[in-house]
């Protein structure tokens, strides 16, 4: 049945053509980004995941958006369960995400406009940058898109310019750096791929991964909580 609701999900949005604007977006900044040769890898991949995290926030919120609320109910009915809802939504935010990863990583390989030789290990950076990304994108989108319905576009904005610049901020007010844990942490995974192109791994990497891992997870949990609370 989760199947076939994801099925559905992703018919329905295509559908719908509210998958153009953030799809042509997407296309446009890669192409622009690529539009000349001998380019870095890891820092370019840092853009393209940023770009990931735009879109799948944007995404996401328009994919919890194409059902009406009777629409919805009838649809908890027939699922059997409210939260196979919500783990259709994300499993259909996550194919979409899928393919724009594919995009940003593939692209640039393919039209050779990379400076210098592309390893396994950029590759496996560039995976890692973009799927949390897309995480987190998906998770903010999710957060914002039943939770501050008169504001959530613009509340969805704020989280990603604060997480975006984070470590600014902590540079010019200090006493806020505890009260940030509490947005996503982009510039951790960011900073992972503006080494240089000669990577080398250590502690601290190991360290982001993990902050990145549990805090999607306490955040889906969360979501999970808050979306059962509000439709039980």
């Amino acid at each position: 049945m989760l199947k076939g609701f994801i099925h559905y999900q992703l018919m329905n949005y295509i559908r719908s053509l509210k998958l153009i604007p953030p799809l042509t977006f997407f296309c446009v900044w890669i192409f622009v980004l690529y539009i000349y040769k001998g380019v870095p890898i890891l820092s370019s991949y840092a853009v393209t995941s940023i770009t990931v995290y735009l879109v799948m926030t944007w995404l996401t919120m328009t994919v919890f958006s194409i059902e009406e609320e009777s629409e919805k109910h009838i649809l908890f009915i027939h699922l059997g369960d409210k939260k196979r809802y919500l783990w259709g939504k994300w499993a259909t935010c996550f194919v979409f995400s899928f393919i724009l990863i594919i995009i940003a990583i593939i692209y640039p390989i393919i039209m050779n406009n990379f400076r210098g030789t592309i390893h396994t290990l950029h590759i496996a950076l560039a995976i890692y940058s973009h799927w949390t990304l897309a995480f987190f994108g998906i998770f903010i989108g999710s957060l914002f898109s039943f939770s501050l319905n008169k504001y959530s576009w613009l509340s969805a904005v704020l989280v990603i310019v604060i997480s975006l610049a984070s470590e600014g901020i902590i540079e010019k007010v200090s006493f806020v750096k505890w009260l940030l844990w509490l947005f996503p942490p982009v510039t951790q995974v960011l900073n992972d791929l503006n080494m240089g192109d000669s990577v080398q791994i250590g502690g601290e990497f190991w360290i982001h991964i993990g902050v990145a891992t549990v805090y999607s997870i306490i955040g889906f949990i969360l979501i999970e909580r808050m979306f059962t609370r509000r439709n039980g």
